[in-house]
């Protein structure tokens, strides 16, 4: 498997554990943060007895820990705590809104400062999935009254949260962005300093306001804990595997997947429908998404094609 192959595969199934991130997450009786480091922390002890298992844990050793290595991990682990209770403040639209700022930030970064080029079709399809994204999540609607209305908004009610649904955004477009620098690190390492640097990170947020778990049960513990492997490890590891093959710009594209697979869950488990305008998203992020999976295999067939007739 080549490596842009190796990072649209991962990145699809990261995307689509990621949008299941809202079934565990109903059925936790604790604060985001909470949920979050426990992501990061089933994450580290996973992915470290992985490496133990295969004989690599002198990959961790031999790694040099950078600026960089701290804060994507940071960033990571800030960014999912800040979206899960954000959703607490606000409403559930702006708080995704907002935390899918994040890889449009992290294109804009990647082309200032990593001078990655966008491409006038990778630039279109970015913008179809961010369009898609924003019809899904009902940011953009429509009613026969109204018309075409945009809701997102900042009033004071929902103002603490919607600094946290941007904080999330940021953290989030920061990490894709950090991801991208220390190319050389291999992906087990990568994936343990991110969930460590990522639990110490919503750790000192503890030491600031103690979290509660008053309202645990056994029930509550069971899903966290999955929650933990499935999304923490499972996603989150594939993640940064796609982080190191794939540019911010093609991650940006793959990544909006997760909101199809949310809306799914909904309607499948929890009797939610989806109206015109949110179908018509649904097709524009898949279509986005896939069309640079696609164009990009259809690029590599034609240039081996090529190359074998010259030869």
């Amino acid at each position: 498997m080549n490596t842009k192959t190796l990072g649209y595969s991962t990145m699809i199934v990261s995307a689509a554990l990621m949008g299941c991130v809202g079934l565990f997450a109903r059925n936790i009786n604790t604060s985001g943060d909470v949920i979050a480091f426990t992501r990061m922390t089933v994450g580290a002890i996973c992915i470290l007895g992985l490496m133990f298992y295969q004989g690599k844990t002198s990959l961790i050793k031999a790694t040099k820990i950078t600026s960089t290595v701290i804060a994507s991990g940071a960033c990571l682990g800030l960014c999912l705590a800040a979206y899960v209770s954000a959703t607490q403040y606000t409403t559930l639209a702006n708080a995704v809104f907002l935390i899918y700022t994040g890889p449009v930030f992290s294109t804009i970064l990647a082309a200032i400062f990593l001078k990655e080029k966008i491409s006038k079709l990778t630039a279109s399809l970015l913008t179809a999935v961010f369009i898609g994204c924003l019809f899904i999540i009902g940011i953009i609607n429509y009613s026969a009254t109204d018309g075409l209305t945009v809701s997102l908004s900042f009033s004071k009610e929902n103002f603490i949260g919607d600094m946290l649904g941007l904080a999330s955004g940021v953290g989030y477009g920061l990490y894709l962005f950090f991801s991208r620098y220390r190319t050389d690190v291999s992906s087990d390492s990568r994936s343990f300093f991110n969930f460590l640097f990522g639990a110490v990170a919503i750790g000192v947020c503890f030491v600031v306001k103690p979290p509660s778990l008053a309202d645990m049960n056994t029930s509550s513990w069971i899903w966290l804990i999955s929650m933990g492997f499935f999304i923490g490890f499972g996603a989150l590891t594939l993640l940064t595997i796609a982080a190191k093959h794939l540019k911010a710009a093609e991650l940006a594209c793959v990544s909006y997947l997760e909101t199809v697979v949310g809306a799914g869950i909904g309607i499948a488990m929890f009797g939610e429908s989806l109206t015109l305008l949110q179908s018509i998203g649904g097709i524009l992020v898949i279509g986005g998404g896939m069309g640079e999976i696609v164009i990009s295999m259809t690029k590599k067939r034609v240039a081996l094609k090529n190359s074998q007739l010259e030869h």
